[in-house]
This record gives structure tokens, C-alpha cells and sequence, in this order.
């Protein structure tokens, strides 16, 4: 069995929920201990808590909006360390590598799309924490690559954006994050045709795009409604032929939401990953995103891309709502994708077969 110190984050949005799926479900014959908690210790791993307080608190406001640090000792016993995220310092009592796992689209592409940042701002906060890190021996994937030993990501286009900061190419490794496959969602029944979208932080979700295209659909006379759920703000924005629904569990969100849905929308303004698309494929769902990052990449010709604005997002919608032979199609070839690239099963084995060709190296 191999040992491996699984080290992630809170956070409620796809970060957790892949590190949690991660360590619930691990490769064959690997075994996970979880600390997800700043200061947090699991066996095979003590959290150095006066470490990370004052880095944190001392060092880390010069180099915001980069993680944070955590500072473990790991014990002999642990085979592998796995990182998503997070700079480290890592006291190993034997040799063992480090792979990094990157959420999204990685640091720097969230700087920039998320907050606005320049390229320039961006590689200027890298090369302050370049030069931090590596005279306190910290690893990061970007800042300091030499000290990882490998990099996922989820798409081509993670990868491309690591690159481009140096990274090199020979470390990363494109592994989609693995779902369980779902049962198909039912046939659709008679009424409105429903929309879906599902995510927080409404703006960068491209929540008020949706809301103006189903109220242009429905002013042409088109039998449509839009539900909207996972943020404290939709209950307020429900209106004639939208719902809004906060936060629900995820097992009443495939249940009580994908699964009464007709076609899911993601028409995010800047999306690090999809999980919602990946999600919607495996329920076999027709998908139209946004022409954004990873989000083509994900759905490749099994799904409708626009940009984000509205009308181009409601021609689109338009097209499913008035042909529910042809959504039900792409929907089939949205599951065939889907099973085809972002298995559980497929994910696990990939990431087994990393983990065996570094301790092989070794």
C-alpha cells in the first residue's frame, strides 16, 4: 500500500470538492491521509502551527493574493506527499516526492481574470515570492518548480498557462478531475424547458447574462425558465420564469436540480475549470458555456459555445429550446464525452500511474 500525505484546503467550491473526492476515493492501492485545515496534523504528517502563524501573519501580506503557507514534518512512513494549492515547507524524514496539484487554471490565471491583474503585476508578485521561497525552502509549482516533482492539471489550457511561467513541460501532466458516473438524467417530460445554472459568485458566473437572455427568450413568446442555485444572492433575483436557490447539498443538487433539468448553462465571464459542464455532461445533459478558458476545451463538439453576452447567449439557448430532438442528442454526445475523459475510474488510473513512475524513480 502506498502512503501518501494528501494536503488541500476548505473552501465549499470545486477545490474541495476535488480533494475531498480524492481521498474518498483513492487509486488502487494508495492510501490518503487528509489535513484540509490550516494547522492541522494527520498521522504520517504534524502540522508546525507557530510556523504557518508566522509566515502568514509576517511574510504573506507582501505576497498576496498567493496562498498561504503550510509547514508540515513528515513522517518515514508516508510514500508520497500530494499538495493541491498550497506552498509548503516540508520536512521529510526520507526522501519521497512531491507532486502538486493545481485547481482551475492555476495562480496566475486567476490573478488575472479574477482580479484584474496584469500580466506584468502577476509575474511581478512571482518573482518577489521566488526569491521568499526559495531562501526559505518552500515549494510552490510556479515559483520554485525545481523543488516538485510533478504538476496536474486539468486541461490543455492549465498547462499552457504553467508553462508559459516557466514551468516546464516535462513535469506537468493533464489529468481531468475524475466524477462518478451518474445515471442519465430522465427523458424530458412535457412544460417549460428548463435551464440550469449552478455556481456561486454571480457576476463572474455570468448569472445576470442568463437572467437577460430567458427574459428575452420568454418576451418572444418561447416556453422557457431558468433556475439558478448555489449562492445566497438567487433567492432575490427570482423572478417571472426564474428561481433562485442558495447553497443546497450536493446530493439534492444532482437529485432536485440537474436531474429536472433540460440543458445547463455555464456562460461564465472567467472559469478556471467547469466543474458544473463536466457535471451536466455525465448527466447527459445538453451544455452551452462560455467561449472562456478551459470551458471549449471541456466540452469540446459535444456542447454549444458563445461568448459571454447575452444575445449570443440566448441564440444559443434559443436553439435547444426549439429543437428537443437535437438537445437530446448533444446531451447523448455530452455523456459519450464524458465517459470517454472524466471517469472517476479513468482519473484514479492516471494518477496511480504518476504516483508508480515517481516512487520508481526513486
Amino acid at each position: 500500500m502506498t502512503r501518501v500525505f494528501l494536503l488541500g484546503a476548505r473552501g465549499g467550491g470545486g477545490e474541495e470538492v476535488f480533494v475531498r473526492d480524492l481521498a474518498s476515493s483513492p487509486p488502487s492501492g494508495v492510501s490518503y491521509a487528509l489535513a484540509l485545515d490550516h494547522h492541522e496534523s494527520v498521522p504520517g504528517a504534524r502540522a508546525r502551527p507557530a510556523e504557518e502563524i508566522l509566515f502568514n501573519r509576517v511574510v504573506h501580506p507582501f505576497l498576496w493574493p498567493l496562498p498561504g503557507l503550510r509547514s508540515y514534518d513528515v513522517a518515514p512512513e508516508v510514500d508520497l506527499v500530494h499538495v493541491h494549492n498550497h506552498p509548503t515547507r516540508l520536512r521529510c524524514a526520507r526522501a519521497c516526492p512531491v507532486v502538486y496539484s493545481v485547481g482551475g487554471s492555476g495562480y496566475p490565471h486567476y490573478m488575472e481574470t479574477y482580479l484584474g491583474w496584469s500580466s506584468e503585476r502577476v509575474r511581478a508578485r512571482y518573482r518577489r515570492a521566488r526569491a521568499i521561497y526559495r531562501r526559505l525552502g518552500i515549494r510552490s509549482e510556479i515559483a520554485t518548480p525545481e523543488r516538485v516533482d510533478a504538476v496536474v492539471v486539468f486541461s490543455d489550457f492549465a498547462a499552457d498557462r504553467l508553462a508559459a511561467f516557466s514551468v516546464p513541460r516535462d513535469k506537468i501532466h493533464v489529468i481531468p478531475p475524475g466524477f462518478e458516473v451518474p445515471p442519465p438524467v430522465r427523458t424530458r417530460r412535457e412544460g417549460s424547458f428548463t435551464f440550469l445554472l449552478v455556481g456561486r459568485e454571480p457576476l463572474r458566473k455570468g448569472a445576470d447574462l442568463a437572467v437577460e437572455a430567458i427574459r428575452g427568450l420568454r418576451a418572444r413568446g418561447l416556453d422557457v425558465r431558468l433556475r439558478l442555485v448555489g449562492d445566497g444572492e438567487y433567492p432575490s433575483w427570482a423572478g417571472d420564469g426564474i428561481e433562485g436557490h442558495g447553497t443546497v447539498p450536493r446530493d439534492v443538487l444532482f437529485r432536485d436540480f440537474y436531474g429536472h433539468a433540460d440543458a445547463v448553462l455555464v456562460p461564465s465571464r472567467a472559469e478556471g475549470y467547469g466543474f458544473a459542464a463536466v457535471e451536466a455532461m455525465g448527466m447527459g445533459l445538453p451544455v452551452i458555456v462560455a467561449r472562456r478558458d478551459a470551458l471549449p476545451e471541456i466540452v469540446g463538439d459535444a456542447g454549444l459555445v458563445a461568448e459571454p453576452e447575452a444575445r449570443a447567449l440566448a441564440h444559443a439557448m434559443a436553439s435547444l429550446a426549439t429543437d428537443p430532438d437535437g438537445a437530446r442528442a448533444l446531451g447523448e454526445r455530452a455523456r459519450e464525452r464524458f465517459e470517454a475523459l472524466f471517469t472517476r475510474a479513468r482519473a484514479r488510473s492516471a494518477l496511480g500511474a504518476l504516483y508508480r513512475t515517481l516512487l520508481e524513480g526513486r
